[in-house]
């Protein structure tokens, strides 16, 4: 598994040496990328934040109250 930061052809280029390779763009990323969709910034801030707990089911949970409370309205944010 990769870690990248979506630099355009890195996907590519790992998956010419490790044909097996998974990708995955970094967690930060993501959140930056969600926060490119969403209008009203400091509510989904304040929202999302609890979807990084500290174990994963704890996390689903967050993810789940997030996407009912938001996920109407901002349906992008909640798909990346």
């Amino acid at each position: 598994m990769t870690v990248c930061d979506g630099l355009k052809g890195l996907p590519e280029a790992i998956n010419t040496v490790w044909s097996l390779a998974v990708g995955q763009p970094g967690i930060v990323h993501l959140i930056r990328t969600t926060f490119r969709h969403a209008a009203v910034l400091g509510r989904i801030v304040r929202d999302l934040r609890p979807v990084t707990a500290p174990f994963e089911a704890a996390a689903k949970e967050r993810f789940v109250e997030f996407s009912r409370k938001r996920g109407k309205h901002y349906p992008a944010t909640t798909r990346l």
